[in-house]
C-alpha cells in the first residue's frame, strides 16, 4: 500500500491518463478522487460517471452533451460531463461496462482531446484529465472481444492496482478511524473508538467485500454498541461466525467430491499464490501462516512432480524467520 500511495503521488504531478484496477469495494473511486485532489487540477471540477448506471442512449448524452433538438425531448442544450469537467478530471467509474459504440467515441476523445455533442456539426476542444476504474481485467475483456484493444492502451498509460483489504490488514488502524465518521453519519450516531479486541476481530476477517464491507461492519457495530463508550468485539462476532460457516461448506464439498486432505492443502496454496499474483508473503498472510511455513508446504506439495517447476517465490523477500509449523 505504501508503494501504491507513492506511485499515486508521482502521477498526481502529471497529466497522464490512469487506469485504476481492483476488486469491488477495494477503494478504486477513493483512489481516483485522491489522485485528482493531489494534482494541480484540484481546484477544477471532478466529474464521475458510472457507465453501468445508464442506458447507452442516455450515457452518450451524459458524457458528450447534446444540442437543443438533437433528439426527442432535448428541449435545451446540455454540456455533458466532459465539457463540465473542463480544467479538472473526469472519472469513468467501471469503464469495462462502456458500450462498444461509446468506446469508439471515447477513443477519439483520448486521441484528439475533443468532444462532439449530439446534434453538433463541429467538435469542441477540451482540457480534461481522464481517470478510469475497472473491477475486471481489461486485458481479459480485450481477449474476450468485449473491449477495444486500442482503447485499452490509451486508458492504461499507467495502470494502478489497488490492493484488496485482506492484503493490507496492517492499514486497519488507520482505515477504521477514517471510515468511522462516514459510518456514524449513515447511522445517525456519534462516532466511537474501536476497542483493541474489536480491532483484532477485524484483522482476522478475510474481507471479501473490501472497504465496502468494512464500512457496513462499522455501521452495524455502532448501531449495536448501546451504552458502550467504544465498539466492543461482541458487536463484530458475526464476522468470525461467517468465516467458520464458509470453512464448513468447503470441507463438506471437498468430502463429497472425494478430495483428499493433501490435495485440498495443495489447492489452497496454489489458489493463494494465484490470488496474490505470485506474492508469497501476501499468500502466506491470506492463509494465516508464516512465509517460511508457506514455502515449506508449497515445496512439499510439489515433490515428485517432474518438470512442473512449481511456483517461484524467489523474487519476494522473506518476511518471517520462524520454521514450519
Amino acid at each position: 500500500m505504501g508503494a501504491f500511495r507513492s506511485r499515486l503521488e508521482k502521477l498526481a504531478g502529471t497529466h497522464t491518463t490512469v487506469l485504476i484496477v481492483g476488486e469491488s469495494g477495494s477503494g478504486k473511486s477513493r483512489a481516483a478522487r485522491a489522485l485528482h485532489l493531489a494534482s494541480e487540477r484540484a481546484a477544477g471540477p471532478l466529474m464521475v460517471v458510472q457507465p453501468a448506471a445508464l442506458s447507452p442512449a442516455l450515457l452518450e448524452a451524459e458524457l458528450f452533451g447534446h444540442e437543443a433538438g438533437a433528439f426527442t425531448g432535448a428541449a435545451e442544450a446540455r454540456l455533458g460531463r466532459f465539457r463540465a469537467a473542463e480544467g479538472g478530471s473526469l472519472v469513468l467509474d467501471g469503464v469495462e461496462d462502456l458500450p462498444a459504440a461509446l468506446q469508439t467515441k471515447l477513443l477519439r476523445v483520448l486521441q484528439e482531446k475533443v468532444v462532439e455533442p449530439l446534434g453538433a456539426d463541429k467538435s469542441t476542444p477540451i482540457d480534461v484529465r481522464i481517470i478510469a476504474t475497472s473491477r475486471r481485467s481489461l486485458q481479459e475483456e480485450v481477449a474476450a472481444g468485449r473491449f477495444r484493444e486500442d482503447l485499452f492502451y490509451r486508458l492504461a498509460v499507467v495502470e494502478l492496482l489497488v490492493p484488496p483489504l485482506r492484503d493490507r490488514i496492517e492499514d486497519l488502524h488507520e482505515l477504521v478511524p477514517a471510515m468511522m465518521g462516514d459510518a456514524a453519519q449513515r447511522a445517525g450516531l456519534e462516532p466511537r473508538p474501536v476497542s483493541k479486541e474489536a480491532l483484532e476481530v477485524l484483522a482476522a476477517h478475510p474481507w471479501p467485500g473490501n472497504l465496502a464491507e468494512l464500512g457496513n461492519a462499522l455501521e452495524r457495530a455502532l448501531a449495536l454498541a448501546g451504552d458502550d463508550s467504544e465498539v466492543q468485539a461482541e458487536a463484530l462476532a458475526y464476522l468470525a461466525e461467517g468465516a467458520c460457516g464458509a470453512a464448513d461448506q468447503v470441507a463438506e464439498s471437498a468430502l463429497a467430491a472425494g478430495v483428499s486432505l493433501d490435495d485440498l492443502n495443495d489447492a489452497l496454496l496454489r489458489a493463494a499464490m494465484k490470488a496474490t499474483r505470485g506474492n508469497a508473503s501476501a499468500a502466506a498472510r491470506r492463509l494465516g501462516i508464516s512465509r517460511r511455513t508457506f514455502e515449506y508446504r508449497l515445496r512439499k506439495g510439489q515433490e515428485g512432480q517432474e518438470g512442473s517447476g512449481g511456483v517461484s517465490t524467489d523474487g519476494d523477500k522473506a518476511e518471517d524467520s520462524g520454521g514450519p509449523s
